[in-house]
Protein backbone atom coordinates (compact mmCIF):
# COMPACT_ATOMS: atom_id res chain seq x y z
CA UNK A 1 0.00 0.00 0.00
CA UNK A 2 1.39 3.82 -1.28
CA UNK A 3 1.40 6.13 1.59
CA UNK A 4 -1.23 7.96 0.10
CA UNK A 5 -3.71 4.96 0.57
CA UNK A 6 -2.73 4.87 3.59
CA UNK A 7 -3.64 8.42 4.26
CA UNK A 8 -6.76 7.76 3.18
CA UNK A 9 -7.29 4.50 4.96
CA UNK A 10 -6.40 5.67 8.27
CA UNK A 11 -8.55 8.65 7.84
CA UNK A 12 -5.35 11.43 7.94
CA UNK A 13 -6.83 13.45 5.51
CA UNK A 14 -10.45 14.35 4.93
CA UNK A 15 -12.48 14.22 1.80
CA UNK A 16 -11.97 17.13 0.52
CA UNK A 17 -8.14 16.70 1.34
CA UNK A 18 -8.09 13.12 -0.09
CA UNK A 19 -8.92 14.78 -3.50
CA UNK A 20 -5.44 16.26 -3.48
CA UNK A 21 -3.57 12.46 -4.33
CA UNK A 22 -5.99 12.52 -7.45
CA UNK A 23 -5.60 15.94 -8.66
CA UNK A 24 -1.91 15.25 -8.50
CA UNK A 25 -1.96 11.98 -10.30
CA UNK A 26 -4.44 13.86 -12.95
CA UNK A 27 -1.68 16.74 -13.01
CA UNK A 28 1.04 14.28 -14.23
CA UNK A 29 -0.97 11.94 -16.62
CA UNK A 30 -2.50 14.89 -18.48
CA UNK A 31 -2.67 14.98 -22.47
CA UNK A 32 -3.18 18.35 -22.60
CA UNK A 33 -1.78 21.97 -21.18
CA UNK A 34 -5.22 22.49 -20.23
CA UNK A 35 -6.53 19.57 -18.12
CA UNK A 36 -2.78 19.39 -16.82
CA UNK A 37 -2.98 23.04 -15.33
CA UNK A 38 -7.19 22.82 -14.41
CA UNK A 39 -5.63 19.61 -12.37
CA UNK A 40 -2.91 21.66 -10.68
CA UNK A 41 -5.60 24.29 -9.88
CA UNK A 42 -7.34 21.51 -8.25
CA UNK A 43 -4.48 20.42 -6.16
CA UNK A 44 -3.60 23.98 -5.23
CA UNK A 45 -7.09 25.12 -4.14
CA UNK A 46 -7.00 21.99 -1.54
CA UNK A 47 -3.32 23.05 -0.09
CA UNK A 48 -3.85 27.16 -0.86
CA UNK A 49 -6.69 29.59 -0.67
CA UNK A 50 -9.31 28.44 -3.70
CA UNK A 51 -9.39 29.83 -6.32
CA UNK A 52 -6.13 31.73 -5.88
CA UNK A 53 -4.09 29.92 -8.16
CA UNK A 54 -5.87 30.09 -11.25
CA UNK A 55 -4.67 33.59 -11.77
CA UNK A 56 -0.95 31.53 -12.28
CA UNK A 57 -2.13 28.81 -14.99
CA UNK A 58 -4.84 30.86 -17.01
CA UNK A 59 -4.83 34.19 -18.62
CA UNK A 60 -2.70 36.06 -21.12
CA UNK A 61 0.98 35.64 -20.82
CA UNK A 62 2.09 38.87 -20.05
CA UNK A 63 -1.03 38.73 -17.13
CA UNK A 64 0.54 35.36 -16.45
CA UNK A 65 4.13 36.73 -15.63
CA UNK A 66 3.24 39.46 -13.83
CA UNK A 67 1.02 37.38 -11.28
CA UNK A 68 3.95 34.80 -11.53
CA UNK A 69 6.75 37.52 -10.22
CA UNK A 70 4.51 39.03 -7.52
CA UNK A 71 4.00 35.11 -6.50
CA UNK A 72 7.73 34.61 -6.83
CA UNK A 73 8.51 38.02 -4.32
CA UNK A 74 5.96 36.47 -1.85
CA UNK A 75 7.76 33.53 -1.97
CA UNK A 76 11.13 34.35 -1.29
CA UNK A 77 9.80 36.75 1.50
CA UNK A 78 8.08 34.15 3.34
CA UNK A 79 11.07 31.66 2.92
CA UNK A 80 13.26 34.41 4.07
CA UNK A 81 10.75 34.99 7.12
CA UNK A 82 10.59 31.28 7.99
CA UNK A 83 14.43 31.15 7.43
CA UNK A 84 15.22 34.28 10.28
CA UNK A 85 12.52 33.60 12.57
CA UNK A 86 13.17 29.70 13.26
CA UNK A 87 15.54 29.40 15.91
CA UNK A 88 18.24 26.58 15.39
CA UNK A 89 21.14 24.85 17.31
CA UNK A 90 24.24 27.11 16.87
CA UNK A 91 25.48 24.19 14.56
CA UNK A 92 22.82 24.67 11.74
CA UNK A 93 23.48 28.77 11.57
CA UNK A 94 25.59 27.43 8.37
CA UNK A 95 22.46 25.51 7.02
CA UNK A 96 20.18 28.49 7.05
CA UNK A 97 22.74 30.75 5.68
CA UNK A 98 23.05 27.84 2.53
CA UNK A 99 19.45 27.60 1.86
CA UNK A 100 19.27 31.84 1.74
CA UNK A 101 21.81 31.03 -0.74
CA UNK A 102 19.67 27.88 -2.50
CA UNK A 103 16.18 30.67 -2.45
CA UNK A 104 18.30 33.16 -4.25
CA UNK A 105 19.72 30.79 -7.13
CA UNK A 106 16.50 29.24 -7.23
CA UNK A 107 14.53 32.21 -7.88
CA UNK A 108 17.31 33.42 -10.86
CA UNK A 109 17.28 29.91 -12.40
CA UNK A 110 13.24 29.84 -12.14
CA UNK A 111 12.54 33.57 -13.73
CA UNK A 112 15.83 32.52 -15.73
CA UNK A 113 13.71 29.20 -17.39
CA UNK A 114 15.96 27.05 -16.81
CA UNK A 115 13.83 24.84 -15.66
CA UNK A 116 15.24 21.46 -14.73
CA UNK A 117 17.69 22.71 -12.09
CA UNK A 118 14.91 25.33 -10.86
CA UNK A 119 12.74 22.16 -10.36
CA UNK A 120 15.36 20.03 -8.28
CA UNK A 121 16.47 23.12 -6.05
CA UNK A 122 12.86 23.65 -4.97
CA UNK A 123 12.99 19.93 -4.03
CA UNK A 124 16.01 20.48 -2.40
CA UNK A 125 14.87 24.13 -0.60
CA UNK A 126 11.39 22.35 0.24
CA UNK A 127 13.66 19.13 2.12
CA UNK A 128 16.02 21.93 3.76
CA UNK A 129 13.16 23.76 5.00
CA UNK A 130 11.61 20.64 6.40
CA UNK A 131 15.03 19.91 7.96
CA UNK A 132 14.94 23.48 9.99
CA UNK A 133 11.22 23.44 10.83
CA UNK A 134 11.60 19.85 12.31
CA UNK A 135 15.45 18.72 12.73
CA UNK A 136 16.37 15.09 11.87
CA UNK A 137 13.05 14.30 12.23
CA UNK A 138 12.78 15.22 8.63
CA UNK A 139 14.63 12.00 7.40
CA UNK A 140 12.81 9.40 9.58
CA UNK A 141 11.33 6.81 8.03
CA UNK A 142 7.79 8.38 9.68
CA UNK A 143 7.98 12.35 8.78
CA UNK A 144 5.51 12.00 6.20
CA UNK A 145 3.03 10.26 9.21
CA UNK A 146 3.99 13.06 11.44
CA UNK A 147 3.30 15.88 8.88
CA UNK A 148 -0.29 14.81 8.43
CA UNK A 149 -0.68 14.68 12.26
CA UNK A 150 0.80 17.81 12.24
CA UNK A 151 -1.01 19.39 9.87
CA UNK A 152 -2.88 17.45 6.86
CA UNK A 153 -1.96 20.47 4.15
CA UNK A 154 1.36 20.30 5.88
CA UNK A 155 2.00 16.72 5.11
CA UNK A 156 0.35 16.92 1.76
CA UNK A 157 2.58 19.70 1.02
CA UNK A 158 5.54 17.09 2.21
CA UNK A 159 3.96 14.28 0.53
CA UNK A 160 3.95 16.60 -2.78
CA UNK A 161 7.42 17.00 -2.31
CA UNK A 162 8.33 13.83 -1.91
CA UNK A 163 6.16 12.38 -5.19
CA UNK A 164 8.60 15.55 -6.97
CA UNK A 165 11.95 13.93 -5.46
CA UNK A 166 10.58 10.42 -6.91
CA UNK A 167 9.77 11.40 -10.31
CA UNK A 168 13.35 13.87 -10.62
CA UNK A 169 14.85 10.21 -9.58
CA UNK A 170 12.22 7.92 -12.27
CA UNK A 171 13.69 10.64 -15.43
CA UNK A 172 17.13 10.46 -14.29
CA UNK A 173 17.19 6.19 -13.93
CA UNK A 174 14.75 5.99 -16.92
CA UNK A 175 16.54 9.01 -19.39
CA UNK A 176 12.96 9.48 -20.57
CA UNK A 177 12.50 13.55 -20.30
CA UNK A 178 9.67 14.95 -18.36
CA UNK A 179 8.27 17.73 -19.95
CA UNK A 180 9.15 21.19 -18.84
CA UNK A 181 5.99 22.55 -19.20
CA UNK A 182 4.94 19.87 -16.16
CA UNK A 183 8.20 20.51 -14.27
CA UNK A 184 7.18 24.22 -14.03
CA UNK A 185 3.85 23.92 -13.22
CA UNK A 186 4.56 21.17 -10.62
CA UNK A 187 7.13 23.91 -9.41
CA UNK A 188 5.07 27.02 -9.60
CA UNK A 189 2.15 24.94 -7.74
CA UNK A 190 5.00 24.23 -4.52
CA UNK A 191 5.87 27.78 -4.64
CA UNK A 192 2.44 29.12 -4.23
CA UNK A 193 1.99 26.42 -1.63
CA UNK A 194 4.73 27.78 -0.19
CA UNK A 195 3.15 31.02 0.03
CA UNK A 196 0.21 30.39 1.26
CA UNK A 197 1.17 29.16 4.68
Amino acid sequence: MNFAEYAVEERLVSDAERVAFGAFSSMVSAGSAQHRGDAAIAFADILGNPGEMRQYVHGSSAERLARIDRLLKIFRENVELLVHKTWVEKSDEKRKEKLLEELAAFEREFRDGTVVPAFKRFVALARSIAHLLFGVQSRADDFLLYCFRIDPKLGLFFWYVGELEAQSREESGSGNRISEELLTLETLVGIYILSSF
